[in-house]
Parts: C-alpha cells; sequence; structure tokens
C-alpha cells in the first residue's frame, strides 16, 4: 500500500494505472455487449467517445493514462454501469471489489422512473391541498 506521501508525492506516470483500468473495463463490456460485430458495440471508443460528447482521440488518451476532466467523466460513466471507482482508483486494489454491492440502485431507468412518478404524485397532491385550504 502507498503512503500518503508516495501518492502526493507521484508523477503523473504514477497513475497510469487509472486509464489502464477503464480500458480494462470498456474492454469487459465489449465482451460481454451482444453484439455481433464488436466494432458497432456501444462500448467501442467511438461510440463512447459520442456518449460523453468527445473525440475518439480523447478516449485514447484516457486509456493511456494522462488523468483530466474527461477522465471523471469516463470514470462517472463507469460508475452508473455498476463499476466501483474506488477500484478504478486505487493503486492496491486486490481487495476491493470491481463492480459495486448493489449495483447503483439509483441509475437504474426503473427506479428512476418510478422517483419521478412519486415525484409527480407528491406535487399533485401539494397543489390539491394548497387549493383546498
Amino acid at each position: 500500500m502507498k503512503t500518503m506521501e508516495d501518492i502526493f508525492n507521484g508523477k503523473a506516470k504514477d497513475f497510469y494505472f487509472i486509464g489502464e483500468r477503464l480500458q480494462q473495463i470498456r474492454e469487459e463490456l465489449i465482451e460481454k455487449d451482444p453484439t455481433e460485430d464488436k466494432r458497432q458495440s456501444p462500448f467501442s471508443r467511438k461510440a463512447m467517445a459520442e456518449r460523453l460528447g468527445v473525440d475518439y482521440q480523447t478516449i485514447t488518451n484516457i486509456e493511456r493514462g494522462p488523468l483530466s476532466f474527461n477522465t471523471i467523466k469516463l470514470l462517472l460513466y463507469y460508475y452508473s454501469l455498476g463499476y466501483n471507482p474506488i477500484w478504478v482508483m486505487s493503486p492496491d486494489n486486490e481487495f476491493i471489489p470491481k463492480m459495486n454491492v448493489g449495483a447503483n440502485l439509483v441509475y437504474q431507468d426503473d427506479v428512476q422512473q418510478h422517483y419521478k412518478e412519486l415525484e409527480s404524485s407528491i406535487v399533485t397532491a401539494l397543489t390539491t391541498f394548497k387549493n383546498q385550504i
């Protein structure tokens, strides 16, 4: 385990493992994707670049290791798919689960839809209540 001093004094190359892990996740997603032609996978570099609003070369650069704002965007996107950002960012991740426990329930479409419906019902009930007083 690295000390905090090691981390604070680290050079950019000491953190290239983050990009390598992000690439590993993307390649794992491609492998799991049922798309026959993997070049057409929604997890191809091209598709990921379009999804994040960056160019193809940016995804390549992120996976090579240099950290940037786009690295964080990609990390958060993978988090929304259930991947553990601590697994990606921790230098020693051997005992850290790759996937989040609970698979980020708030990002699941059905949970979001139920929340929106509940929110709408509450707003309607409050409006009705205000009109009655």
